[in-house]
């Protein structure tokens, strides 16, 4: 029995410096919003006209909406239009 209760206290004390790492990651990693070339796609453009550009997934067909920021995107008709997905 005394052999579990120090396995277990081992592997609670390597999971704890792993959980400290995970959430340490500075926000700066986090993308909020819309691409930037979502964004110049709708350059000099009205909102719901269509629109379409080069993402890292692939090309990107969709309508021009307004953004949280009030900055108009090219948005995939299956997106929100905070740059999120449904």
């Amino acid at each position: 029995m005394l052999k579990w209760v120090r396995l277990a206290m081992a592997v609670g004390l390597m999971i704890v410096p792993v959980l400290a790492v995970a959430q340490s990651i500075p926000p700066d990693d986090e993308h909020h919003g819309p691409r930037p070339e979502a964004i110049a796609a709708c350059k000099d453009k009205s909102e719901g006209t269509a629109c379409e550009f080069d993402a890292p997934r692939g090309h990107v067909s969709g309508t021009c909406h307004k953004t949280r920021t009030g900055e108009l995107a090219c948005f995939h008709p299956h997106h929100h239009h905070d740059g999120g997905t449904p």
